[in-house]
Order: structure tokens, then C-alpha cells, then sequence
């Protein structure tokens, strides 16, 4: 049934990817609030009985990501964008708190995994700010997700290399995915920049689960 699942959602990808290359918002709309819901049908049938407060707190960041989904597809309106940045804020808090308890035990600080991306989230900020009104919403969300990004980074070590692997590329997709929608949005349109923010954002989301449901205690 995972597997199933799995293809499902790969196919529901695909179809939102070509809704944003048609483009077809009716397409669009049809598929994009999916996405989620997918994964935490995937979430859940692989884990059954099994389930635990990682697989719930899985399920929570999937739910804040469906949610930030739904109402970013009125981002127009600055107060949905806004509303969308808060509910994936939300997301990427749990995804910290949830890489965290996915260890054997506490991660030790490494600078040399930590300076890169600090020094990709330097680089965007200076590229990005000031953004007017949104100056602190970006400020904040890029330095959570940077946060999350660093913690899959720690995880080396401290759950299986598989597990490792796939959630510290999840990772990484999503901290690209946003920062071609924040660069778009506040620096330079890019040509077909729903079809790279989407790809990357599918991609990392499953690549998290993928990886997150790795972990073996």
C-alpha cells in the first residue's frame, strides 16, 4: 500500500508541475492542496503499528506544510502571503524539533558543517534585504529553515547513513525551493520559477519523510 501511495503522489508531482509549465491554475488547484495529504496517508501506512511522537510530530510538520500549501495559493493577497510564511514557519520549527529526536543522541556542533550554510543564508539575506515590510518575516523564516538544514547536517553518525542521506538532501531541496520563491518574489522574476519551487519542494518533502522514516530507534 506504501508503494501505491508513493506513486500516487510522484504522479499528483508531475501534474502540478505541468499545471505551473501550461500554465493551468484549474490544474494548479486541483493538485497542489494533494500534496500533502499524500504523504501523511504515507506517513501513516508505513508506520503502522508503530505509530510514536516522531511519526505524530511527522504528520504535524506535513499538516503546517498543507496548510501553508492551501493558503499561499492566495499569495496575492499579502496577508495570505504572510499567513503562508507563518504556517511553514511552523513547519520548519517542528522539522527541527523532529531531526533532533531523531538522533541516538545529541549531535556535537561541527563549524565546518555549519559555516556553509551560514555563509548560503549571508549571501541570500544580502542579495534579499531590505524587503520593506517583509524584512523580519524573511530574516526570521531564513534563519529557522537554515536551522533546520544545519540540524539534518548534524544527524551524521547519530541514525543510519540512509536515513542521514535522504533527510539531509530533503533539507537542502527545501531551503533551494524557498529561496528561489523568496528571490522571485523580492529580487528577479525568474521564467518558470513555479515549476523550480514546486519540483524542489515535492522532492524535498518526500525525501524528509523518506528519511525521517528511516530512523530506527
Amino acid at each position: 500500500m506504501p508503494n501505491i501511495i508513493f506513486w500516487i503522489y510522484i504522479a499528483v508531482s508531475v501534474a502540478n508541475l505541468l499545471a505551473k509549465l501550461i500554465p493551468s491554475e484549474e490544474l494548479d488547484q486541483f493538485t497542489k492542496p494533494l500534496l500533502m495529504p499524500l504523504l501523511i496517508l504515507y506517513v501513516y501506512k508505513s508506520s503502522l503499528g508503530k505509530t510514536t511522537g516522531r511519526i505524530l510530530l511527522l504528520c504535524l510538520a506535513l499538516v503546517f506544510s498543507w496548510l501553508g500549501d492551501v493558503v499561499l495559493m492566495h499569495q496575492e493577497d499579502q496577508m495570505y502571503f504572510m499567513g503562508g510564511i507563518g504556517l511553514f514557519l511552523a513547519a520548519q520549527i517542528t522539522y527541527i524539533v523532529l531531526l533532533r529526536k531523531s538522533c541516538y543522541q545529541a549531535p556535537s556542533v561541527n563549524l565546518k558543517r555549519i559555516i556553509p550554510f551560514l555563509l548560503y543564508g549571508g549571501l541570500l539575506f544580502y542579495i534579499l534585504l531590505p524587503a520593506g515590510d517583509f524584512t523580519i518575516p524573511i530574516i526570521i523564516y531564513g534563519s529557522v529553515i537554515m536551522i533546520m538544514a544545519i540540524m539534518a547536517s548534524k544527524r551524521e553518525g547519530h541514525t543510519s547513513q540512509e536515513s542521514y542521506k535522504l533527510a539531509l538532501l530533503g533539507s537542502i531541496l527545501f531551503v533551494l525551493s524557498d529561496s528561489i520563491l523568496a528571490f522571485n518574489a523580492f529580487h528577479t522574476a525568474i521564467p518558470y520559477a513555479g515549476v523550480f519551487i514546486m519540483f524542489t519542494y515535492c522532492a524535498a518533502q518526500l525525501l524528509l519523510v523518506k528519511g525521517l522514516l528511516k530512523h530506527v530507534e
